[in-house]
């Protein structure tokens, strides 16, 4: 598996991507062309609960028509600042959500994770417009998230910022980092997106429970 390197801002006051573009362009120069994509990503697990007991997540992802699956690990997120380790896999020949679970269920493990009787935990839908930049050593994505997340019959609507490293060093990334956070003055995100689609099944298990 890979580590991810990512740090995540709040945007949820209106007029918080502009400040964010307008510190990024302070940081690194003219802005190139963003890409705008429409991301839906899949949660899921099986019936035991085995990847939501060992903490871990895995999830489809669909985007400009494609599939892939991805196994993520732990996640440790402190100060906006998020690492975790994990490994994605295309699903070349899926053509609908469906036929890219049954692609991936023909395994029956991955990492020695079981594979067998998946279903959906929650999903989320997700609409990006990303940057590439680069920064000293550093290449990052800098992407601006409206995204709705369904889990339990319920739905949560957030923005954020998210700042991806994708190569060069990691020094030059966390300065980028720091100078983001100082230009723009946005507070950092406290809670992931996986995170808060556990409280809301949390919060729907506790009703249950409860009636």
């Amino acid at each position: 598996m890979s580590e991810e390197k990512e740090m995540k801002w709040d945007a949820s006051r209106r007029g918080d991507f502009k400040l964010f573009l307008a510190a990024l362009e302070y940081a690194v120069g003219p802005l190139p062309l963003f890409a705008d994509l429409a991301i839906t990503d899949y949660y899921l697990d099986n019936e035991k609960g085995d990847f939501s007991a060992r903490r871990m997540a895995l999830r489809i992802r669909r985007q400009k028509g494609r599939y892939e699956a991805t196994l993520k690990g732990r996640s440790a997120l402190k100060n906006g600042l998020a690492r975790r380790v994990e490994l994605t896999k295309p699903l070349a020949c899926a053509r609908s959500f469906s036929s890219a679970l049954r692609a991936l269920q023909r395994e029956s493990q991955w990492e020695k994770m079981p594979l067998y009787n998946l279903r959906v935990r929650f999903v989320l839908r997700n609409r990006r417009r990303s940057y590439k930049v680069r920064f000293g050593n550093s290449l990052c994505e800098a992407s601006l998230d409206r995204y709705v997340i369904f889990a339990a019959g319920r739905r949560l609507a957030r923005k954020e910022i998210e700042l991806e490293m994708k190569g060069g060093t990691e020094k030059d990334f966390l300065r980028l980092v720091r100078l983001l956070t100082q230009r723009s003055g946005l507070p950092f995100v406290r809670v992931s997106k996986v995170a808060s689609a556990e409280k809301l099944l949390q919060e729907q298990k506790f009703v249950r429970t409860n009636l």
